[in-house]
């Protein structure tokens, strides 16, 4: 990879990995641990992410366990799960969290579907400010006299390419998971 290219492909980088997590929270009719894991608690005096507080697991294909740590704060776990509108309701066994995860409605598979299509937009809105951002950068520099035009268009001509590979990246990760939630 092109040496000008190190520090925009990070940033691409990191808004694709942010595109897989919100993706990855987006429920099918499995029972998948990154559902929950970032479902803010009030524990401590703070807020931290239930995946901070207690071990997820998915012994199941249709259940989640949450194995709370520390037992007093067992209830603000469950509190904080119910709030979090993700339509699933815990019950507790001692320190033992049981989410059991409901079967999608059709309509409810729609809204994820929708939900899912916004997440894909809001992704490819990240690369592609990324690459004006740098463009703007570089189309400064060369105003500077850093470098001449062609320099410039060799650099604007391999950011496309990279936007354009990253692109295709977001478009399948989110047919991939489109077909997840289309199963029954």
């Amino acid at each position: 990879m092109d040496p000008v290219l190190s520090q925009p492909n990070q940033k691409v980088e990191a808004a694709l990995h942010h595109f897989k997590m919100e993706i990855a929270g987006i429920r099918a009719g499995r029972a998948n641990p990154a559902l929950v894991e970032n479902v803010l608690v009030d524990a401590y005096g703070g807020k931290m992410k239930l995946m901070e507080v207690g071990n997820i697991s998915a012994p199941q294909p249709t259940l989640l366990t949450i194995q709370v740590w520390d037992a007093s704060i067992l209830q603000n776990v469950i509190k904080a799960i119910q709030e979090a509108n993700l339509g699933l309701n815990p019950s507790s066994e001692g320190t033992l969290i049981r989410l059991p995860i409901p079967p999608l409605t059709s309509e409810r598979r729609e809204e994820f579907i929708k939900l899912l299509h916004q997440k894909m937009e809001q992704a490819r809105v990240e690369i592609r400010q990324v690459r004006q951002d740098f463009r703007n950068e570089w189309k400064g520099e060369q105003e500077d006299g850093k470098y001449g035009e062609d320099e410039f268009f060799r650099r604007e001509k391999l950011l496309q390419e990279l936007v354009d590979k990253k692109m295709t990246g977001v478009d399948d990760l989110g047919k991939g998971k489109e077909e997840e939630l289309i199963q029954i």
